[in-house]
């Protein structure tokens, strides 16, 4: 068991994402933890060869130093198994790292396109009927399809949603978890 990121480490990460991002990569840490949320909830098993250039939005960055290369994978690689040491030891518990709004309100968006993503990467299947609405509760927050839909809704509809993406997340590893 690899020990969870400090706070330190944490916006070290953020940084990072931040200093080698564009305009198709991961931006924020909401949006990483909602990608290997996924990807820890995933039936396959993703590999970080495969993941990490999706994080970068598509290939890994043309780092300028050594140092930067080397903690950003090295971050990257002990946060994707804190999330899933997260979900496995105790699911019923798992919080995602949703952004928070000055007024307080709960911003699932991040989250939500980074669960896709992973969803994406890892190439999920169709979902059987039981299980398709989990995920619709999160795309519904995590596609640009979705964003007419959304900007119909109130924001208290929209706070309404959160603990139905938190429940689906937490559904759909179970479901997965089941089936390994």
């Amino acid at each position: 068991m690899l020990r969870a990121l400090s706070e330190k480490e944490l916006h070290r990460l953020e940084d990072l994402l931040i200093t080698y991002g564009n305009d198709y990569s991961v931006i924020n840490l909401a949006e990483l933890n909602g990608f290997f949320t996924a990807l820890a909830s995933s039936p396959v098993t993703v590999h970080p060869e495969q993941w990490l250039p999706a994080v970068a939005g598509g290939k890994v960055p043309n780092f300028k130093k050594p140092a930067h290369e080397e903690a950003y994978t090295a971050l990257m690689l002990r946060y994707a198994s804190q999330v899933a040491e997260e979900l496995a030891d105790n699911v019923d518990h798992f919080e995602p790292v949703f952004e928070e709004g000055e007024d307080g309100v709960i911003i699932m968006e991040e989250w939500c396109f980074g669960y896709m993503r992973g969803t994406q990467v890892a190439g999920w299947s169709e979902l059987p009927a039981a299980q398709d609405p989990l995920l619709k509760a999160i795309s519904l927050h995590g596609l640009e399809d979705n964003f007419e839909l959304l900007d119909q809704m109130s924001e208290d509809d929209i706070q309404a949603c959160v603990p139905h993406v938190i429940d689906a997340a937490r559904a759909l590893y179970c479901f997965h978890r089941q089936r390994h």
